[in-house]
């Protein structure tokens, strides 16, 4: 690990080697410190040994090599009795994300040990619990609820009682969904400028933002000629605000909408607003990690002229499926697959209420579906955390213009109404 010269990056140094060391002392698993370097230029390595045939618990645990479900809960205990360990010997992670530990199968190893703090003594339990909640706010609802059993169960299994029963408490969870609201405000920024995982750069007037792993090839046409892309495949929509076209590139599926230029008066009152296809891309990124269903963005292009907003091109996967409307009118009532859609709605409608998003045109176009799955798409108008006095209303507006699809008194109206209107009951 290479710490670039400056006061900073020494303290960080420092921290990393000294946490090594204490690990190491208090007998808790971590990479084993080799031997510490510097560098011509000042910069300072930490060289420590590889654990081997190791993964991240991200990638394990929520990210795409899931394990299967009793592999899970085999880590999940050993990663549980890991943190109760460090805890009781007064040891705990500032930056408590799941890629900061290792597991080789049998073991769970802590890195990025800077950011680890030592205070001499057990942890209090509220401490823990920030400790928790904070953690928690980072993932998806589906994986807290497997977390959550899974450390309730450990807890009762080695005595502590006191804090799994604060875990079960709306207390805590409260306190879980606010820090869910400031991971989503922090995953909102991060996706407009340049880290691990999106690439953004800015050329010749145009921006673009990118997932590191797309296609360079595609990236290339997307800087030089995206226009190029509206001339390939097939045409989805010609309106006059926006085109829509279906891009087979590399054997993958891909839909690429161009947000048309506007009139100088409208560009010159939108000079220094974000622009549609930014919010699209952003909204996508944030709906994706908090596991509301929709098209993952892929890339977006922001083109600009004298400082005025220009055309912008909004790249995102293909999502194959039918509108809302058309699917469930071809099907039976009967059938289980319409009470999988109908439920497959109720979940999103309530994921929705609990981060108090608002999208803004519930149209049956804007919800696809498929063999298994549902896609909210067209997110360029979708609001996070609107204020609780607006957020009802508008949420309510939204549930009724989903309503609006179908005519009033018609057997399929009256099923999604007695199947979701409970959401709004509480």
């Amino acid at each position: 690990k290479r710490f670039l010269s400056g006061s900073k990056q020494s303290r960080e140094y420092r921290r990393e080697v000294d946490g090594l060391r204490k690990l190491s002392e208090l007998g808790m698993n971590c990479p084993n410190l080799l031997f510490t370097a510097r560098g011509e230029s000042e910069d300072v390595w930490v060289v420590t040994e590889f654990i081997e045939n190791s993964s991240e618990l991200s990638d394990l645990l929520v990210g795409l090599h899931k394990v299967n479900p009793k592999r899970e809960k085999q880590i999940l205990r050993s990663f549980v009795q890991t943190l109760l360990q460090h805890w009781q010997a007064g040891v705990y992670q500032t930056d408590g994300h799941l890629r900061n530990f290792l597991w080789d199968g049998q073991h769970v190893y802590t890195v990025d040990v800077g950011s680890v703090r030592f205070v001499g003594r057990p942890l209090s339990i509220a401490h823990k619990l920030d400790i928790l909640s904070a953690m928690l706010g980072r993932y998806a609802e589906s994986f807290r609820h497997v977390f959550v059993k899974s450390f309730v169960q450990t807890c009762h299994e080695i005595g502590e009682t006191s804090l799994s029963k604060r875990m079960r408490s709306r207390r805590f969870m409260h306190h879980v969904t606010k820090d869910e609201a400031r991971n989503l405000r922090r995953i909102w920024k991060k996706s407009q400028r340049n880290c691990t995982e999106y690439l953004k750069t800015c050329f010749q007037h145009k921006t673009l933002i990118c997932q590191r792993e797309l296609d360079p090839f595609l990236i290339d046409v997307l800087k030089s000629q995206p226009d190029k892309l509206m001339e390939m495949g097939q045409r989805l929509k010609d309106g006059n605000t926006c085109t829509v076209q279906l891009v087979k590139w590399a054997d993958q599926k891909i839909v690429v909408k161009r947000y048309n230029q506007k009139s100088f008066f409208y560009r010159l009152r939108h000079a220094f607003s974000m622009s549609r296809a930014m919010r699209s891309w952003a909204n996508g990124i944030v709906m994706h990690q908090i596991e509301i269903p929709t098209a993952r963005s892929l890339a977006v292009v922001e083109e600009r002229q004298y400082g005025l907003p220009k055309r912008a091109y909004f790249v995102m996967g293909h999502f194959e499926g039918e509108n809302v409307f058309n699917y469930l009118n071809s099907i039976s009532e009967s059938q289980g697959d319409f009470e999988r859609v109908l439920s497959q709605l109720s979940k999103l409608f309530l994921r929705l209420k609990q981060l108090r998003a608002v999208h803004g045109d519930f149209k049956a176009k804007n919800i696809l579906v498929s063999a298994s799955n549902i896609c909210l798409i067209d997110t360029d108008g979708l609001r996070f955390l609107v204020r609780r006095r607006k957020f009802y209303n508008e949420f309510r507006y939204d549930y009724q213009r989903l309503l609006a699809n179908w005519r009033e008194g018609s057997s399929i109206r009256c099923k999604l109404d007695n199947y979701i209107s409970s959401i709004f009951e509480s």
